[in-house]
């Protein structure tokens, strides 16, 4: 789709206007977007702020505050308190990352699904050539239990799948394409 006001570039600018109940829906260029002075938006605001994604998933985070300990943890360097940073989405200082840490863990192991660490994803070109790599390095260590162990015949065959994975690996194996 093209942009409705110039008609030259690709529209990927949704506008929409709500005026008198009625809603206009246009879809617009980035240029467009920017040169049409009905719109209030700075692309340099974000368009969900951290705090207001904390909040989302942690709405009854200050119900959790302990009624004892007026609040959860502390900055011993600059005084920030987690409530604070749940609010604002912000840290005072570098030091608050090592004060927050257990209520970290809690955050982002809901954030990545059940991990505490994003591990990524992979792109499919790269997928299979990464998996015959770690695969290569666990026969490699097999193989090393192997020889340790004197079982000579076992590291042999351990030796020859390494040598036809890394030939699958550089693209002369049957399967390398």
């Amino acid at each position: 789709m093209y942009c409705e006001q110039c008609g030259k570039r690709p529209a990927s600018v949704i506008v929409k206007q709500t005026v008198n109940g009625n809603t206009i829906e246009r879809h617009l260029c980035p240029v467009c977007a920017a040169e049409n002075h009905n719109i209030n938006y700075t692309f340099e605001q974000d368009p969900m702020a951290i705090h207001q994604l904390l909040s989302n998933w942690f709405p009854n985070q200050k119900a959790s505050v302990n009624p004892v300990k007026k609040e959860m943890a502390v900055c011993p360097n600059c005084g920030f308190t987690f409530s604070k940073f749940m609010e604002i989405g912000k840290f005072g200082c570098a030091t608050c990352y090592d004060a927050f840490e257990d209520h970290l863990d809690n955050i982002f192991k809901r954030l990545h699904n059940g991990n505490y660490r994003h591990e990524g994803k992979i792109p499919s070109a790269y997928g299979s050539t990464l998996k015959i790599k770690k695969e290569i390095e666990e026969l490699r260590k097999q193989m090393q239990v192997s020889i340790a162990g004197e079982d000579f015949e076992e590291a042999a065959k351990l030796r020859d799948e390494v040598r036809a994975l890394t030939l699958q690996l550089e693209g002369g194996g049957a399967d390398g394409n």
